[in-house]
């Protein structure tokens, strides 16, 4: 019996022992939350910094420095992979067309054979401007065409008979023919400079209603060229030979500009040199160099 009593007395010490430390911290640890708070997320204000204190790291990750002014230009495009790129000024886009006299410089074995035609173009332009608005890098694509009339079998020219369409190709001879027309078609694509005389000319940013306008540009064409001709024998007859033709040109215009809200209106004066590398009459030079006078009417936004 007396054994009986110590050994619970013993079990009594240990169990009280065991319930002490479970209240009591231990070397200054921290108590253990009660039950009927386990799984529970601790309020949110416990997690945000307080007034002055320093952000977390993860916090820091978020805000990078970017390097660019406290007000972005309105307009500018940024890249989206590095915001430090770009932002040099808007990009804004024109549509255009133009029409006018086409008049032949020197034409190779053309000359003495066309009349002075005509040429109308039409295309789009986007403008990158500079920060102060008052020049931009220019991007040009368009299409033209070109019609000059020829002078007939007023001044006949020899050409292979067997080049023509609907020939025979064994024939070797050439036959004289009179040049009834010239068709140009091609597109065209330039890269130039613009600048703006009165000030910024950005939409929404202009320091006038009205601006004038000083261009230059330079680009390339790419297309399809017909001859008609009219054969000595045949004054009422048809031959036709056409090619692909490609050429390069160089240009400047002054335009006129006026602000309407959204949108700006142009109205204009073009010169236009160009050269084009044809083989529509063999065995003759049929390198083309004109000289385009052109009116100019478009919009911008």
């Amino acid at each position: 019996m007396r054994a009986y009593r110590i050994l619970l007395a013993g079990l009594v010490a240990v169990c009280g022992a065991d319930s002490l430390s479970a209240q009591t911290p231990l070397f200054g640890s921290k108590p253990t939350p009660p039950a009927s708070t386990a799984g529970q997320l601790p309020p949110m204000s416990s997690l945000l910094p307080s007034a002055g204190q320093a952000p977390q790291s993860t916090e820091m990750l978020t805000a990078p420095a970017t390097g660019l002014p406290n007000q972005a230009i309105p307009g500018a495009v940024y890249s989206p992979w590095n915001p430090d790129v770009g932002g040099n000024g808007p990009i804004t886009y024109e549509l255009y067309l133009r029409t006018g006299a086409s008049i032949l410089a020197d034409a190779g074995a053309f000359n003495g054979r066309l009349q002075t035609g005509y040429v109308v173009q039409g295309g789009s332009r986007t403008l990158l401007f500079n920060t102060a608005g008052d020049a931009a890098w220019v991007a040009d694509i368009g299409l033209s065409y070109t019609f000059n009339r020829g002078e007939r079998l007023g001044n006949p020219l020899p050409i292979n008979a067997n080049s023509l369409k609907g020939s025979d190709p064994s024939n070797a001879f050439t036959i004289p023919l009179g040049i009834r027309t010239l068709k140009r078609t091609s597109f065209n694509f330039g890269f130039g400079r613009d600048w703006f005389l009165n000030g910024p000319a950005v939409i929404g940013g202009e320091s006038c209603e009205t601006n004038w306008r000083f261009g230059a540009d330079f680009g390339g064409r790419w297309g399809t060229a017909s001859v008609g001709f009219e054969p000595q024998a045949e004054p009422e007859g048809y031959r036709r030979r056409q090619g692909v033709f490609h050429g390069v040109y160089v240009g400047s215009g002054v335009n006129w500009e006026r602000n309407i809200g959204a949108c700006t209106l142009l109205a204009g004066f073009r010169a236009e040199y160009s050269y084009s590398w044809t083989n529509l009459i063999p065995p003759n030079d049929g390198d083309i160099q004109d000289v385009n006078l052109l009116l100019m009417l478009g919009v911008r936004f």
